[in-house]
């Protein structure tokens, strides 16, 4: 049965805004949007396809709109089909790498190396570990490190000549991404970066295929403009333009550069900023009207990406009014921060107005605090894009360690770790054993592996290995302390070098936090009373299996990174650890692209929430293997005060607490005149008191929270000079930044990188 199209006449007229109406509504040229987050991007695109084809007669042929993802795509072209009916043609929407596809099979016949199929991620990596091992590269390079370079360089460049000029410099990268051309060559295949890069090969060498296309093609649309590539935009400017004049009717495209934030995929802010260099006489109509958030949100997040200095200016604006809908908490520990936003959480889930609940943060090591305060209150949760904390790989590694220590019968925890690290024992080695202790169940692992040692099964360099092996573990009972006897294996069994070794730079960085952030757990559990390894891991299957029973729930919390939240949105937002070195990275803080960077991230974050958000940071945080004094994030500081008004909860118990958010939200009642408390010491606290602890607001947010360190002494730091740093050793001081009258920052060039440190904790020599 055919379905009657959706009335676009009225649709133009009461679904868009003026703005939005614009941008639909001009036929001709080339235009640029800048539509800022939740103001109707697809709506946009959606609206003008239907509208160019009902409305003006336009052949669907003749239209081509291109996204990033094909969950997008499809979510377009549904929108579209409400329009058209199902008399009607529709036109392509589709990914750029879809597009190309479809161009590259019509014109096999043209291609300097024609192509049957399309590598993916595993058929790639394996062709790079071939040429790795048949190299014996494998002490020199990962495979994920060499595909990343890979995919960086291809989306960077946009012709063979400007990669080998890129390469030219890495002997060892040149003759590798030389041996994995030959090969995709030999089997007839392209990878996804190859894609893109043919096409635009294709078009610059064949004249008729390109007037061809531009014959064909009238009408061009590109969503999320400011996650292109470089050879995206260069495909563009080559299908549209001729002698820089335009070829097509019209191109339309739509973008936010404030939402920039994929440079790490190849994506780059200058294609949007700089749209208008490329095409001439671009018409750029800004889209500011926000139906996601209420007012107050939008002010904060405008103000803190107004500091950005590569973006077309623009004001979001929401015809949602609020009333103090940000709040700042200033926590003494990561641990302290979980237990607050749980149980703000907790609270907001029982206001009618909330409904959807997320935690933010900027890398997933972060997440193990806030998922055990989560598990303490009961609270059902999921990761998004992530793994629950204690189900990731490395921490599920060294916990088969304690589990084979506790129980050596465990033969799960036993073929997890055996050749984890690498130990130089195979498949072969695994079944010999696994037949073996099938045969003669009642053996622990080590009976098992004595036996085939005795029965000249095991021999020679497996058996050295297997020995060293059991000698590692022997020395440890399931009652040692846990925290010593993690830290002892890593070392023992080189499990960060591992990690090193087999991960790309980043995933190595991820999962070595992810480790410390362990260590850190295992301490506090330590403070507990739990302190044996048997206690240790019979706490941890306790606590998932409570994560997994409350998980059931229908409605979770989600955590995820800042990067995974973008195009989502949520009635009540928490970001924790807005502190410099986390939010802001360490590593963005020495460029200004890497800082602007992370304020659109900080941006995207701000803008998910739609009635409610706290932004959270702490004094002290453990990263890096021992607990630092942090700064407050700067894009805190950006912030006015009287906007997002900071809790001190340093020293707050949980009843002030739960007055705190019951009183925002707006969902608890007066507290009692008089509260008794039960501690060390029975004492009351009067209504006045607890009135003057829950309204203990900093008077400005530009105050950073004291720290425990020497008076800073930021006039006798000069540039070039040498300094001393406690835990950095000696360096050469590149800038001096002065923050304020009594803050001043250094940046130093280490021996092991450039570092921006609060001046108070360097020495002059």
């Amino acid at each position: 049965m055919a379905h009657a199209p959706k009335d676009l006449a009225a649709f133009l007229h009461e679904g868009l805004n003026a703005q939005q109406r614009e941008a639909v509504e001009q036929e001709v040229g080339s235009l640029l949007v800048i539509a800022g987050a939740g103001s109707g991007k697809t709506r946009i695109i959606t609206s003008r396809i239907a509208h160019l084809i009902v409305n003006k007669g336009v052949m669907p042929s003749s239209i081509v709109a291109l996204t990033f993802t094909n969950k997008a795509a499809r979510e377009m072209l549904e929108r579209v089909q409400q329009f058209l009916g199902d008399t009607r043609d529709v036109p392509f929407i589709g990914t750029f790498h879809s597009y190309c596809v479809r161009m590259l099979k019509r014109n096999q016949h043209l291609l300097e190396t024609p192509f049957i199929s399309i590598l993916d991620e595993d058929d790639q990596h394996k062709i790079i570990n071939g040429i790795v091992q048949r190299h014996d590269l494998s002490k020199r390079v990962t495979v994920k490190q060499i595909a990343y370079q890979i995919s960086q360089i291809k989306n960077r460049t946009v012709s063979p000549e400007e990669i080998n000029e890129t390469i030219r410099h890495d002997q060892l990268l040149t003759q590798i991404y030389c041996a994995y051309e030959a090969e995709k060559r030999a089997s007839k295949c392209l990878d996804f970066d190859d894609l893109l890069l043919q096409t635009l090969a294709l078009l610059k060498r064949n004249t008729s295929v390109l007037e061809t296309f531009r014959e064909q093609v009238k009408h061009i649309l590109v969503d999320e403009y400011q996650d292109t590539n470089v050879v995206q935009h260069a495909l563009l400017k080559h299908m549209t333009l001729r002698n820089k004049k335009l070829t097509a009717d019209s191109i339309c495209v739509v973008g936010d550069e404030d939402q920039s934030i994929y440079s790490w995929r190849g994506a780059t802010v200058d294609n949007i900023v700089n749209f208008t260099k490329d095409f001439a006489n671009t018409r750029i109509i800004k889209v500011e009207q926000n139906y996601r958030s209420v007012q107050p949100i939008l002010t904060a997040a405008n103000t803190v990406v107004a500091n950005n200095t590569q973006r077309n200016p623009k004001e979001l604006w929401s015809d949602r009014k609020g009333n103090d809908r940000l709040r700042v908490i200033s926590c003494m520990t990561e641990r302290q921060e979980g237990d607050l936003i749980a149980q703000g959480i907790d609270i907001a889930r029982g206001s009618k107005k909330i409904e959807t609940t997320a935690i933010l943060y900027r890398a997933h090591f972060q997440s193990r605090a806030l998922e055990e305060a989560l598990i303490k209150r009961s609270l059902p949760y999921r990761i998004i894009g992530g793994i629950q904390f204690y189900e990731r790989k490395e921490i599920k590694d060294i916990f088969a360690y304690l589990r084979l220590i506790a129980n050596p019968f465990d033969r799960t925890a036993f073929f997890r770790v055996i050749n984890c690290p690498a130990r130089g024992l195979g498949d072969q080695f695994e079944e010999l054993v696994r037949e073996r202790w099938h045969q003669e169940p009642l053996l622990t692992y080590s009976d098992v592996i004595a036996k085939l040692i005795e029965d000249n099964v095991l021999t020679g360099v497996r058996r050295a290995a297997v020995e060293r092996f059991i000698a590692m573990l022997a020395p440890y009972k399931p009652t040692d302390r846990a925290t010593t006897t993690i830290e002892d294996l890593i070392v023992a069994t080189g499990y960060l070098f591992h990690l090193q070794k087999t991960c790309d730079k980043d995933e190595a960085q991820e999962r070595t936090e992810n480790i410390k952030e362990l260590i850190r757990a295992v301490q506090q559990f330590e403070q507990q009373g739990i302190a044996t390894i048997s206690a240790l891991l019979d706490e941890v299957a306790l606590m998932q299996e409570r994560a997994a029973r409350d998980n059931e729930d229908s409605n979770p919390v989600l955590l995820m990174t800042l990067h995974a939240a973008k195009g989502l949105e949520f009635d009540f937002v928490a970001i924790s650890g807005l502190e410099d070195g986390i939010l802001p990275s360490s590593r963005s803080l020495v460029t200004r692209d890497g800082l602007e960077e992370e304020r659109r991230l900080c941006y995207v974050g701000i803008t998910r929430a739609k009635e409610y958000l706290l932004l959270s940071h702490c004094r002290y945080r453990y990263t890096y293997g021992q607990t630092n004094d942090q700064l407050r994030s700067r894009f805190l500081d950006e912030i006015p005060a009287k906007l997002a008004p900071v809790q001190d909860c340093s020293h707050m118990n949980s009843y002030q607490m739960k007055i705190f958010f019951a009183e925002w939200l707006g969902t608890g009642s007066a507290p009692a005149r008089t509260i008794q408390t039960f501690g060390t010491a029975r004492q009351s606290i009067s209504a006045k008191a607890l009135a003057t602890a829950r309204t203990a607001t900093v008077s400005a947010a530009k105050s950073a929270p004291k720290k425990i360190a020497p008076k800073a002494q930021s006039s006798i730091f000069k540039k070039h000079q040498t300094v001393r740093h406690e835990k950095f050793g000696i360096g050469i001081v590149q800038e001096v930044e002065q923050r304020d009258a009594a803050t001043t920052f250094v940046q130093v060039r280490f021996k092991d990188g450039v570092k921006k440190i609060a001046s108070s904790f360097l020495k002059t020599t």
